[in-house]
């Protein structure tokens, strides 16, 4: 793997020449992207200083971008597809999607309300930022938004023009302003995308699909709790910590259910634990701060 050093301390992991229509603005300092194989129309910005973006295999974008500023991290992990969608990962906080995740078009994601409100007999404030947590195999319809404190666990639906403003458990249906369970047990599957132009003949076809794979269970020993991930997060103090971190205890994880939540189950958990695998890493590193040797025909 290659390791790019650009000015101001800014550092890029990744082969560059598997990236489409890369944008990357470095504003500030000590800012990491770190990418684990091939993206498509990936926007970064970085305004300020010591962010983190992780970009995972075969993620796309159709528009949208992914704004960091200070100490913020984004988190986003395999295959997964956004069309449209802005994250606004601010006030230091943090944005983490699982695998295999669908979002729609004019779609976004914030940590923060971008304006404060206050108590006005105690003059507190009363409007925290928060992180976002997206498990594995989420869809998010047209229009959605996803607003600080939410957690939408593995399988899960959040329904068209829908905010997202809490816990929602596993293999549910969730829609509204803001968004509440309609439906449970249910699973949705990703590998049809022109069911709208089928035939009598095959929506019948297609009317009972035995399958499992999206089906999730809580498991205790499994479940990588947010409230854990924040926990350690908040305790590193650099961007390169909270990459070496991600990538051990989130991207290595290929666990079915470790995003997987239900109504009633334990949540405040400690972590698995897991192996330094970044440690094994090797990288070329290529400092684009030094006149780079030419080569003569």
């Amino acid at each position: 793997m290659q390791k790019y050093i650009r000015e101001n301390g800014n550092v890029i992991y990744g082969d560059l020449s598997k990236q489409v229509n890369l944008k990357l603005d470095f504003k500030g300092k000590n800012n990491i992207v770190f990418f684990a194989g091939g993206s498509s129309n990936v926007n970064i910005i970085f305004p300020g200083n010591n962010g983190l973006v992780f970009i995972g295999k075969g993620i796309w974008f159709g528009s949208g971008s992914i704004r960091v500023p200070n100490s913020g991290m984004c988190f986003m992990d395999d295959t997964s597809s956004f069309g449209g969608t802005h994250f606004s990962v601010l006030e230091a906080k943090n944005i983490i999607v699982g695998r295999r995740i669908l979002v729609s078009w004019n779609t976004w994601l914030s940590t923060c309300d971008h304006h404060l409100i206050m108590d006005s007999q105690t003059n507190d404030r009363i409007n925290f930022s928060k992180s976002i947590y997206i498990g594995d195999h989420v869809w998010c319809g047209q229009d959605t938004a996803i607003s600080k404190g939410s957690f939408v666990a593995s399988g899960a639906v959040i329904g068209a023009k829908s905010l997202a403003t809490k816990l929602y458990f596993s293999n549910t249906v969730n829609a509204g302003m803001p968004a509440k369970e309609i439906k449970n047990n249910i699973f949705w599957l990703e590998d049809n995308p022109n069911v709208g132009q089928w035939t009598k003949e095959q929506t019948l076809k297609h009317s009972n699909i035995p399958n499992d794979n999206f089906k999730y269970t809580y498991n205790q020993n499994e479940f990588l709790s947010p409230k854990a991930i924040e926990e350690k997060l908040d305790s590193l103090n650099t961007a390169q910590e909270k990459l070496e971190f991600v990538y051990n205890a989130i991207y290595c994880n290929k666990n079915k259910n470790r995003f997987a939540y239900f109504k009633d189950m334990p949540y405040d958990i400690p972590l698995p634990k897991y192996e330094n695998k970044f440690k094994s890493l090797k990288f070329e590193e290529i400092d684009e701060t030094k006149p780079q040797p030419t080569h003569k025909n």
